[in-house]
């Protein structure tokens, strides 16, 4: 049911700010063990560096938990299934990237508490304004994200309650976009990932206002239905909050060149230590008895 209230309460990804969602993103989820944060993205910042001078053939974009567990989700962009096999050959026959993706891949045991691989697909008649939520990337800082995992041959009803929200968003004309994506490797049972873009953490503060007009445009009987089938068709769901990471990205030129300050930020300067601080006055020697 959570996901049914963020979606309606919200009302991945492209790279190029004019074009739609990739069909296809290979997404990377990283679980970050406590304390092994700061580690686990300088490691993270490296390699995307190295993959940006070797001229890697995919985009990804990537975000880091706001609240919950400490994760990292690296979301890769490709047109075809055909364009993640070009993208491994690449990084096997070019030294420096895999070098420093094995580096990464190193530290796992020690930085990190699980990670998953997940392909999915784009499912643009599940989606509101997808072309909307490509162009206006460049601009957003947290991303909200929900992954619903579905009873076994439930992929129907749920996608029909889908398509209701998405009706409903047409009928308020919503300005928030909503991407979907079907899961079709790396979880056992059926799921979908929704994905919503925010500018700013003010999009939370006027949910209530969004849910009561979507309400209102789905009409009493349509809610009713899809909150019921909603609750038959649910597995499991979690809910995520991001915030994008500049530093661990891979964006075209294009798609930086919309806000060049923040997706090409420039390296921290170096942290130079403090002088040292004279210490206390020494204490007075106590007084002796007369």
């Amino acid at each position: 049911m959570k996901w049914i209230i963020a979606l309606v309460a919200a009302a991945a990804v492209a790279q190029t700010p004019p074009a739609a969602p990739p069909k296809v993103l290979r997404i990377i989820r990283e679980v970050i063990r406590p304390g092994k944060a700061a580690t686990q993205e300088k490691t993270a910042a490296l390699a995307a560096r190295a993959v940006s001078r070797s001229k890697y053939p995919a985009n990804f974009l990537a975000m880091t938990t706001v609240s919950g567990e400490r994760e990292i989700w690296i979301l890769e962009s490709h047109d075809s299934f055909e364009s993640i096999e070009h993208a491994d050959a690449f990084v096997e026959k070019t030294p420096a990237v895999k070098w420093w993706l094995g580096q990464l891949e190193a530290q796992d045991s020690d930085g990190l508490s699980a990670m998953r691989r997940v392909l999915a697909t784009y499912r643009p008649d599940m989606s509101y304004r997808g072309d909307q939520f490509a162009s206006s990337l460049p601009k957003m800082r947290y991303m909200s994200v929900a992954m619903v995992r579905l009873e076994p041959a439930r992929d129907a009803d749920f996608t029909e309650i889908v398509r209701m929200v998405s009706g409903a968003y047409e009928k308020i004309s919503s300005d928030q976009p909503l991407v979907v994506y079907q899961v079709v490797s790396g979880l056992s049972t059926p799921a979908y990932l929704f994905f919503s873009p925010m500018v700013t953490l003010k999009t939370m503060d006027d949910a209530p206002l969004r849910g009561k007009a979507m309400r209102e445009a789905m009409g009493q009987e349509n809610g009713e239905k899809m909150l019921k089938t909603s609750a038959e068709v649910t597995a499991a769901s979690e809910s995520f909050l991001f915030t994008l990471n500049p530093r661990l990205s891979y964006v075209s030129k294009e798609f930086a060149d919309v806000d060049p300050d923040f997706w090409m930020p420039k390296p921290p300067k170096p942290v130079v230590p403090p002088a040292a601080l004279p210490g206390p006055p020494p204490s007075p020697a106590p007084a002796q008895p007369q």
